[in-house]
Parts: C-alpha cells; sequence; structure tokens
C-alpha cells in the first residue's frame, strides 16, 4: 500500500492525458546563443566551487555510466570525463552544438558520447542502462503537464538504486515592485494598489486594465469604462475627463507590460513559472527517496541610485556567503508545507547569520537571469501583442530625456506595426535599468581596482540620470524581489 500524501494526486496525474504537444514537436521559447552558453560556463564554476564538486551527491566511489540530459555544449560532460577517468559519459541534446570528438584529448574522448534527440519523447536508451543521471535547468523546455512522464522516462534507464541529480530554478521576471502606477494602455488613468506575490510583481490596475484591453473594442466610451475598471456612473464625467487630458506618463522603471507578457508567454507554452513548487510532488512519482537544499535565493541588486544613497549613509552591508551550508542536502519531506520545506534563504548570509538584501554574487545571477530573458525575446514579443495587439488606442510610453543613446538611436519606426517600437521602448527601459542594478563597470572597480573607462558613458547610465531624482530613488520599505531562485534535489531509485 502507498502511504504518500500524494496518492489521490498521483491517481488524478496518471489519468491526464500524457501531454497536449504534438509528436516530435520541441517546446523552448529560448534562443540558445553563445551569450548564454557563456552565463552556462559561469554557473558551472558557481555550483562547482560551492559544492567543492561535480556533484551534489557525493559518490562512494564513480559511477560508471553516466547521462547529462540537456548537455548544451557539453561542458560538464567533458568536465565528467576527465574526473571520472573510468567512466562512460553520454551528453544528450536537442542541438548538436557540442565539441568535435577530435579536438578532445583522446582519453576523453574515447568515453564520451554526444546523442541528440528531444528529451520528451521516449529516450533512446536501454531500461537500466545509467548508474548516474543529470538535468540542470530544463525548466523552460518542460511543459509542466510533461514532468511526470520525463521523470518517468529517466526512472527507467536507471539501474536499481541509481541516482538522478536535478537543479532547477524558477522562471522569474526579475523587476522591482512599481512605487507609482502605471496608465493603461488603452487610457491615461492611474490608479490601484501594488500588491505583493510570491517572486513576481504586477500592479492590480494595470494587471486588470490590461486584461481588458484585450476586449476593447473602437467605441470610446466602452474602452474607457473597461480599462478604469468601473463604471461610467461611478466616476465624475468631470474628473474622468481632467484625467484623459492630463494624463500621467508612466514610470519608466515600471516593467509590467514586460512581466505580464512573460507570464503570458510562459501560460502559451504550459511551461511552469515556479518549478520548485511542483518538482516535488512530480519527483515523488518516480523516485523513492529525495534529498534537497534551501533554495537559493538572490535579493535583485538595487540600482545605482539606492547604492549612493547607502553609501552615504555608511550603511552598505559586508557579505559574505557560507558555501558550506549552501547546497547542504537534507531528506525532502513526502509532505510540501512551508515547515518542511525548510525555504530559509540560505543564499544571503553574514558571518553572524543574519539575511542581508544583496549577496555579492547577486549581480552575475541577475545578469545569468536577464540574459535568459533576452534569449526569449521573440517569444515574449508573441505575447506582448496578444496581450495588447488589440488595444484602440496608442501607449504613452515615456523612455528618457537622453534620446541620442546607441539603443535609441538603432530603434526605427515601424509604419506597418507601431506596437513593436512601444516594445522595443519597453524593453530598453528594462535593459537599461537592469544593466544599472548589475553594475559590472561598479564590480570591476571595487574588485579590481579598475578605472572608469574614458569616454561616452553607458547607456543605461544616461537613462539612470534622465530619471528625476524621486523616480530614481527606490523606496526604502519596498518588499525584497528577487532575481534569481535556484534549487538541486538528488533523487534515488529503490
Amino acid at each position: 500500500m502507498n502511504d504518500s500524501p500524494h496518492t489521490n494526486i498521483d491517481v488524478e496525474l496518471l489519468s491526464l492525458p500524457k501531454s497536449r504537444r504534438l509528436p516530435n514537436e520541441v517546446i523552448s521559447p529560448l534562443a540558445y546563443t553563445n551569450d548564454i552558453v557563456n552565463f552556462d560556463h559561469w554557473d558551472h564554476m558557481f555550483i562547482t566551487n560551492c559544492c567543492r564538486s561535480l556533484t551534489l551527491h557525493e559518490f562512494d566511489g564513480p559511477p560508471s555510466t553516466i547521462l547529462d540530459l540537456g548537455c548544451g555544449r557539453g561542458l560538464w560532460a567533458i568536465e565528467a570525463a576527465k574526473h571520472w577517468q573510468g567512466s562512460t559519459v553520454v551528453g544528450f541534446d536537442i542541438e548538436h552544438t557540442q565539441p568535435r570528438s577530435n579536438v578532445l584529448e583522446k582519453s576523453v574522448s574515447r568515453r564520451l558520447k554526444w546523442v541528440q534527440g528531444n528529451l520528451l519523447e521516449q529516450l533512446p536508451f536501454l531500461t537500466g542502462q545509467f548508474d548516474f543521471v543529470r538535468m540542470v535547468r530544463m525548466g523552460l523546455h518542460i511543459p509542466e503537464d510533461e514532468w511526470p512522464s520525463v521523470l518517468a522516462e529517466i526512472a527507467r534507464i536507471l539501474k536499481p538504486h541509481g541516482v538522478l541529480e536535478v537543479i532547477e530554478e524558477d522562471l522569474l521576471f526579475p523587476c522591482q515592485s512599481t512605487r507609482s502606477h502605471d496608465v493603461t494602455p488603452s487610457s491615461g488613468i492611474s490608479s490601484g494598489s501594488s500588491t505583493q506575490g510570491s517572486n513576481t510583481v504586477v500592479t492590480t490596475a494595470s494587471y486588470q486594465k490590461s486584461e481588458s484591453s484585450l476586449k476593447a473594442k473602437n467605441n470610446t466610451n466602452t474602452s474607457l469604462d473597461t480599462s478604469s475598471g468601473t463604471s461610467s456612473t461611478s466616476l465624475q464625467a468631470s474628473a474622468l475627463d481632467a484625467k484623459l487630458r492630463h494624463p500621467k506618463p508612466p514610470d519608466p522603471q515600471d516593467h509590467s507590460r514586460l512581466q505580464r507578457a512573460w507570464e503570458e508567454m510562459l501560460d502559451n507554452y504550459f511551461l511552469s513559472p515556479q518549478p520548485l513548487s511542483v518538482l516535488p510532488l512530480y519527483l515523488s512519482l518516480s523516485f523513492s527517496s529525495i534529498r534537497s537544499h534551501p533554495p537559493l535565493q538572490i535579493p535583485l541588486p538595487r540600482n545605482s541610485s539606492d547604492r549612493r544613497q547607502l553609501t552615504t549613509q555608511h550603511s552598505t552591508p559586508t557579505i559574505q556567503l557560507d558555501s558550506a551550508t549552501l547546497f547542504e542536502l537534507r531528506p525532502l519531506s513526502a509532505q510540501p508545507s512551508s515547515e518542511a520545506d525548510y525555504s530559509a534563504r540560505a543564499s544571503v548570509m553574514t558571518a553572524g547569520g543574519s539575511q542581508r538584501n544583496m549577496s555579492s554574487w547577486a549581480c552575475m545571477h541577475l545578469a545569468r537571469t536577464v540574459r535568459t530573458i533576452v534569449g526569449c525575446k521573440e517569444s515574449i514579443w508573441s505575447a506582448y501583442e496578444r496581450l495588447y495587439g488589440e488595444d484602440p488606442t496608442p501607449l504613452v510610453v515615456r523612455t528618457t530625456q537622453q534620446k541620442s543613446t546607441s539603443a535609441w538611436s538603432d530603434l526605427r519606426p515601424s509604419p506597418t506595426n507601431p506596437l513593436r517600437d512601444y516594445f522595443e521602448r519597453d524593453w530598453i527601459n528594462w535593459e537599461n535599468d537592469m544593466a544599472d542594478r548589475t553594475s559590472l563597470r561598479g564590480r570591476m572597480r571595487a574588485e579590481l581596482m579598475w578605472s572608469e573607462p574614458v569616454g561616452k558613458p553607458p547607456d543605461w547610465r544616461l537613462w539612470r540620470n534622465s530619471l528625476p531624482q524621486e523616480d530614481a530613488c527606490s523606496s526604502q520599505d519596498e518588499s525584497a524581489e528577487y532575481c534569481r531562485s535556484l534549487r538541486g534535489f538528488v533523487c534515488f531509485k529503490s
């Protein structure tokens, strides 16, 4: 008898259709670029440095047969073949981008094999073939309804007592909660309050109005009533006319339209925005024992205006990461709860053990998240177009007073699709905000004592300096947002 608390849920899941995907269809909004490869390599260095090992699990002896699912360019698989010199390593990926065997050392290439295929289909391996299977950051490639079948297929190809290691992250869109409330695409009205979600925030009014804008018609009265979220009788005509005559420009730091498009894109591909929440259940369907560590949650770094203010107030914290505890594995409780999940933010700890707002690694984690989202830009645009394409009234988009930056000058008006112009302006605002928060120049100066390069200031600095001072600085009582939430699972087959 199965004593799992998920027994009833398991039956329900198994009774559902396998997927909504067509046979052999590849699911991924991400364009895998060289920039993403570089950050994959940085991730590899970060995790192996923290674990002091290629794996979260400590093996008693080298696994003889190893499979790296979604191996990308093959860095980890090559390192595994070098580290475990008696092991056979297989790298599996949809793309054939791995290095040729003749450029690798013969001692490595003779034990290393690349296989191309779709992990959403049946894997081309024998039952019980592998001692160890590894899968890292596949949340953008596996629809939520296919996680159970993918994990069941991995369990099939594992030997008895074999090990699966999964490292996954929530699909966050990094941006700070807005203080001022954005106008809607279909009107200049600004109202509503900001609500805090689990990891992402969308202004309540703008979210509701964005939803209503899809239903808007060309009738002016209908559009105004719908977008304002109230009936025409609930507002005085004079007050409404005044707001329309003098609309408040949107905040360039309010990225809720892009954030909403990101969520719409994930929904369209049926990708879970929070795989860390659903993976414990899906893993328990195929594996008898699971170990994990507290989620590694990286707060969104502050913008340069806030950093200057903190420095002036002598309140910038000194951050230390305790790498020994970041990936400390414990048995994962079968019953999901806030207590059992011990979701302490283990990533940001000082020597005294108190939580801080920022990690010294945060800028690189943010840059990694941003680069992943940039790789999904065209898919986000498609979602943006679905959300706002039927809006009858043009968007009022405030970008920056400095329109001579290279990013802005590269933007060409589109006479056939002005909505794309609005999207690009939203995108430039978001990229500049994230580049400012990443502060790579500042990190170079602090860590390597490099001086500021001579010449034109970067676009993000022109953008930040163009903002009014009251807009450039964040409110000090804002709730923290995260730019990354990462977690590993080690699963054992009975």
